[in-house]
């Protein structure tokens, strides 16, 4: 991810202008593949060393943010670790102990440093120059480079055009998504990413004539959160799998918070770089799916979601979708955790008209929602403290046989 002052963008009225880049650029490419054989070279190496080479390479000053936002990227995709046979704070702890003795037991104040070092050598086994190198492997720039998840200068190209757009949304305030003629399972993959990060969201439509999506970015928020916008810029690339599309942020941009207006849609060219497959869900919600088909039950946990039209007001992806054999009934559950009360009292309104009855309402106590706003469901409401029990869902998927 590109941070705030790495950004190349151009101010035009209300718009805001990302500078993409050609990702078929000869000098470019050849920029980019400079960048990766550094860092291929200089794998097992501290990352000192890495940032020498870099910064006599990159230069300095606005003209060389496209390179070192490129070389950023690469950063993301590298480890660094300590390197050492022995815990640096408890070598640098025996060397300190051994030169406090050294300097007391001294006739002339003096501290003798080369026999310090040669004691603490022969008290832990090392060799003469791995004291000095040691004691101070646990600092950034000794870290060592263990492993680069390499690329093609191609692909770090597209990824710097999808970063610069990333960074823009970073500063969202709100996000109007309209995508239409899709196949379902780019539907399913669009709305199960928006549950993967929690986004506050509405959506309008239907399968058929599209989907409006209104998100809230991480700046519309009563606090804004950099962990809320990070998720808003991760969601982008599920985004750029789809064909038929258009998204359009509102932005509060410079210190003076100027309202502004970014437009993107696939005309920009850019690419996804990750994938559609994977069931998304945060760690919390995967314990229920872990403990589910433990339970001695006829009911099914399946693996695929469905796409549920709400009376063309809307459309819901159940978090879990749950199949009877022995009578052919389907069950959904539907989980609220992190929501604000007005855009939750919403959905549930929506629900109330348009739900099926077969749907179960997870509802966390945590959102301090009272039972009236719950009455009137078509569906079973369901409380949890902190994640949905199999065995408390179960007990409501029962109830729901033959009814």
């Amino acid at each position: 991810m590109l941070t705030s002052d790495l950004l190349r963008v151009k101010i035009r009225g209300p718009q805001i202008l990302p500078e993409y880049i050609a990702a078929d650029d000869p000098q470019l490419l050849g920029l980019a593949a400079s960048l990766i054989d550094i860092f291929r070279r200089h794998q097992g190496q501290p990352r000192g060393a890495l940032q020498d080479e870099l910064k006599e390479f990159l230069g300095a000053g606005t003209t060389f943010l496209l390179h070192r936002g490129l070389a950023k990227l690469l950063l993301d995709r590298s480890e660094f670790d300590t390197e050492s046979p022995l815990d640096p704070e408890e070598l640098r702890a025996t060397l300190f102990a051994a030169a406090a003795a050294a300097y007391q037991q001294s006739a002339d104040g003096m501290l003798p440093r080369d026999q310090v070092l040669q004691e603490v050598q022969a008290q832990l086994g090392l060799a003469p120059a791995e004291v000095e190198r040691l004691m101070y492997a646990d600092l950034k720039d000794e870290q060592v480079l263990q492993t680069f998840d390499e690329v093609t200068p191609e692909w770090l190209l597209h990824r710097y055009n999808v970063a610069l757009a990333q960074a823009v949304l970073f500063r969202a305030t709100k996000l109007e998504i309209r995508m239409s003629l899709q196949p379902a399972a780019r539907y399913r993959a669009v709305f199960q990413k928006i549950k993967f990060f929690q986004l506050l969201h509405e959506v309008r439509g239907t399968a058929e004539e599209g989907y409006q999506i209104t998100l809230d970015g991480p700046l519309s928020l009563f606090k804004s959160s950099q962990k809320y916008g990070l998720q808003m810029a991760s969601f982008l690339p599920t985004l750029l799998h789809c064909t038929d599309w258009t998204l359009e942020a509102e932005v509060l941009w410079t210190k003076a918070r100027h309202r502004k207006q970014f437009v993107l849609s696939p005309e920009k060219g850019l690419q996804p770089y990750t994938s559609l497959t994977g069931q998304w869900q945060p760690e919390e919600m995967q314990i229920l799916r872990l403990q589910f088909p433990k339970l001695p039950t006829a009911w099914q946990l399946l693996d695929e979601p469905e796409l549920l039209d709400l009376g063309g007001a809307g459309m819901l992806v159940p978090d879990y979708t749950f199949f009877h054999p022995p009578t052919g009934q389907k069950a959904y559950l539907e989980v609220f955790g992190f929501w604000r009360r007005a855009a939750l009292q919403a959905r549930v309104d929506l629900l109330k008209q348009h739900g099926p009855p077969n749907l179960i309402l997870g509802v966390s106590r945590e959102l301090s929602i009272e039972e009236d706003d719950l009455a009137n469901l078509p569906g079973d409401v369901y409380t949890f403290r902190t994640t949905p029990l199999a065995s408390e869902v179960l007990k409501l998927l029962d109830g729901l046989v033959g009814a």
